[in-house]
């Protein structure tokens, strides 16, 4: 009996370390890790260059074969650029308006990173700066959602990150993921 305390303890140790925010299945968001658990960066000097990352959360397919994605950023910054972490990847859109195709998949995780984006925030004053991710326009879908490719040409809309009206942020507070509080007692019973 011991061991299977310690074992299901493990497992709950082990699941809530890989916390991603957003649980809803084919979402795409910004974060500030590729965990996506950092939907807002706190702390960043005047000046200072920060890293963005372009995840999809949660897809409930195996490879990616390109994506099309949209963002408004608001506030004192400049995106000074933006890598495809597929090899293969070729942007026929603008750095704001991601119309992307991959020469060979991205193969999918629960967190799969899709860009990397650098950001240099430039307010003295501590100023926000926003990202809200949409969809593209022209879109092949729907210009409010990000689109992914799959295989044989089928495209399916995504969703958008559920955090704080979809939008990621630098200096502007961070965003709490709420926990609950659980006695070593309620968690035994949830196994009972």
């Amino acid at each position: 009996m011991k061991k299977l305390v310690v074992l299901l303890m493990a497992m709950i140790v082990a699941t809530s370390a890989f916390a991603i925010v957003d649980e809803d299945t084919n979402s795409m968001g910004f974060y500030f890790d590729t965990e996506a658990d950092q939907p807002c960066a706190e702390n960043v000097a005047p000046y200072a260059t920060t890293m963005m990352f372009l995840v999809v959360t949660n897809p409930d397919f195996d490879n990616l074969y390109g994506f099309e994605a949209g963002y408004t950023m608001t506030g004192p910054g400049q995106v000074l650029s933006t890598e495809f972490l597929n090899p293969q990847a070729l942007n026929v859109g603008q750095a704001d308006n991601m119309i992307v195709g991959f020469g060979t998949p991205t193969e999918t995780s629960p967190v799969t990173t899709v860009a990397a984006i650098s950001v240099l925030y430039m307010s003295t004053t501590n100023e926000p700066l926003t990202f809200v991710l949409h969809g593209t326009e022209p879109s092949s879908i729907d210009p409010a959602y990000p689109v992914f490719l799959l295989a044989d040409g089928q495209l399916i809309t995504g969703g958008l990150s559920t955090v704080e009206g979809n939008s990621s942020e630098i200096n502007n507070g961070c965003l709490v993921v709420a926990t609950e509080e659980m006695s070593f007692d309620s968690v035994k019973s949830l196994y009972r």
